[in-house]
């Protein structure tokens, strides 16, 4: 058989063209292997292309090149041609034919061994936290900074997110293809929502290191505090946390961990995608007995409550943010400064600190000069001496803060302090009082209790102490000031809100206008008790003897507060007027009542004009 009629069915152009790809390709992808391995860091960009991009296009070559040789033997069957002959031949007695043989034997065994190679490598990029945090900077910066920062930061995203097993791992690769497109072509939510739906149940993840049945004890919690003084009065909060354990054999089941469905198994319904909201609770003890609790405020149909889907409490429920966490503006600072990256010592920081932070800034990119100028410029109007020699201390501070803020606020993502709850506690968020708030109740009548000391013991606060040393006594109340009336039964949450500067006074909670008469007095002149708006003092007790209108049999029968709004006291508007004189609605508009039925006598307007009444039933 001549060479003419062994002519190769690989010589056609669309054999040429495959070739030429899986040529180009084997040349890339060594190329960006040995790029990658004279790396230091990994980078995503040269990992996607080593392992995903270029391989897809050496896969496609080969496919173009096998197509070209099916093309090639079909042309020539179907023309019949006797030049060439339609399918290949292979005589191994024949020479050439065993060359031929050895060299697409030892090529193909090269192309199956690197195809291992690049797929097992491209196994391992798609389940690293390159791939997880870096390849979509712009979507996932926010969880990757904050998982950088968080406690798990060595520990692999597919870890937690994935865990072990091929099935998840199928799963969670095909939950993760309409958020490829999504990043492509920039349809993603801005931010990113939680909880994800498609998490494997915490029980086959966590409890790979966080073993459930071996928890027990107590863990003691030493936080410092500073206080909003010139001196940044430093303290110590410290609490012994009950963590308790899942089962009796290493100590008391009871405390923190008595959630755990290891014995009990707790069940809830929530009326929003994060669990912020739990109209419903089930307790399922170990002896079978049930127990149901629902939220006495809630305004949801027995219907309507039948349709929410009952979850079963695992870790996540309340570790919600185990690794990517945002911490509030409040203790990022208070750690940065128990650390000496923010001086105590410079007057006033903690508040300019907090201040900074929480400040709703137009442009991003000049978020820190803002800051610098906002600081330094304090000190420089207040204290002069402070910026003069602590300049060094102020400049540490500066890039201390903004540093804070820019590892927990991402304008165009739309995240800052206030987008994820942190149900871990309750200070800052509702956390634990999403069911344990008085509220909630079952059938006999018994509330699910939301006392102190059952998960901890009460925090005592003290002066700041080295790591680890404790006190065994102190004569300071746990909070700064006594928590009295309203302020007793409110949620920490309501003050201690992520993204806020703590309140300093009651206007800061209150809403009242500064300027208002009578807002240099103290609270306490009209109000009796501390806290509480009821019972108050009578108005009498101190205008004893009130003047012109007020001593009309029409006008003395209201109570003060009918027209004396409370803290604005003085009327200033027809509207007041006309909540009871109501058919004077269109008389002398839009002139002010006040301006000639004159209350207090000082003027020359008649006290009691004619025709002046209440409506019948006011009278």
């Amino acid at each position: 058989m001549d060479k003419k009629t062994e002519r190769g069915l690989y010589r056609n152009t669309v054999s040429y063209f495959g070739g030429l790809i899986i040529l180009v390709s084997l040349v890339l992808i060594f190329l960006f292997l040995l790029l990658s391995f004279a790396l230091k860091a990994p980078s995503p960009y040269i990992g996607i292309f080593t392992y995903l991009i270029f391989p897809t296009f050496l896969t496609w070559g080969i496919f173009i090149f096998a197509y070209g040789l099916l093309r090639e033997s079909r042309r020539r069957r179907r023309l019949g041609a006797m030049e060439a002959l339609p399918f290949p031949t292979l005589d191994l007695n024949n020479p050439r034919h065993r060359k031929r043989f050895a060299v697409v034997l030892t090529g193909g065994s090269l192309l199956g061994i690197l195809f291992a190679f690049v797929n097992y490598n491209a196994y391992l990029f798609t389940d690293s936290n390159t791939f997880c945090g870096r390849l979509c900077h712009r979507v996932m910066k926010p969880e990757y900074t904050a998982y950088l920062n968080g406690p798990h930061a060595r520990v692999p995203c597919v870890d937690c997110h994935v865990g072990a097993g091929v099935s998840w791992y199928v799963k969670a690769k095909i939950s993760g293809v309409p958020q490829v497109f999504a990043t492509i072509f920039r349809t993603y939510s801005r931010p990113i929502s939680v909880p994800i739906k498609s998490l494997r149940p915490a029980r086959e993840t966590c409890d790979e290191c966080h073993w459930p049945e071996k928890f027990y004890g107590a863990q003691l919690i030493q936080n410092p505090y500073f206080r909003y003084n010139e001196k940044n009065t430093p303290e110590q909060i410290s609490l012994l946390v009950k963590t308790g354990g899942g089962t009796p054999n290493l100590g008391q089941n009871a405390g923190i961990h008595w959630h755990m469905i290891i014995g009990e198994k707790v069940y809830f319904k929530a009326t929003d995608p994060m669990h912020q909201y739990i109209p419903w609770v089930k307790v399922v003890s170990a002896d079978g007995s049930m127990m149901v609790y629902r939220d006495q405020r809630a305004k949801l149909t027995d219907e309507e409550l039948e349709k929410l889907p009952a979850n079963l409490m695992d870790c996540m429920d309340c570790h919600n943010r185990p690794s990517h966490v945002f911490l509030p503006p409040e203790t990022a600072v208070d750690k940065a400064m128990g650390g000496g990256l923010i001086s105590h010592r410079l007057p006033w920081i903690k508040k300019l600190a907090l201040d900074a932070l929480v400040k709703n800034y137009k442009d991003a990119d000049k978020v820190e000069d803002e800051m610098r100028l906002f600081i330094e410029g304090y000190y420089t109007k207040y204290y002069p001496d402070v910026i003069k020699r602590q300049k060094a201390e102020v400049t540490q501070a500066v890039n201390t803060i903004f540093s804070i803020q820019s590892r927990n606020v991402f304008p165009t993502m739309k995240v800052n302090w206030t987008t994820y709850p942190n149900d871990i506690g309750h200070r800052n968020w509702p956390g634990c009082f999403r069911c344990h708030d008085n509220h909630h109740v079952n059938q006999s009548g018994k509330v699910l209790t939301s006392t102190c000391s059952v998960c901890h013991t009460m925090p005592q606060r003290g002066p700041l102490l080295p790591l680890g040393a404790t006190a065994s006594t102190s004569s300071e109340p746990w909070h700064p000031w006594p928590l009295k009336g309203a302020h007793e039964r409110i949620l920490c949450s309501l003050c201690h809100r992520a993204g806020y500067r703590l309140p300093l006074d009651c206007v800061s909670c209150h809403r009242i206008d500064t300027s208002a008469p009578m807002m240099k007095m103290a609270c306490k002149t009209c109000h009796l008790l501390e806290a509480e708006v009821v019972p108050m003092v009578n108005c009498r007790s101190c205008h004893q003897s009130p003047k012109g209108l007020h001593n009309n049999s029409q006008h003395a029968t209201p109570s003060c507060t009918t027209c004396h709004l409370p803290h604005t006291w003085k009327v200033i508007a027809r509207d007041t007027c006309l909540t009871c004189h109501e058919d004077k609605k269109d008389h002398n508009v839009p002139t002010f009542c006040g301006e000639c039925h004159l209350f207090g006598m000082k003027g020359k307007a008649s006290p009691n004009p004619k025709g002046i009444r209440l409506k019948k039933e006011d009278s």
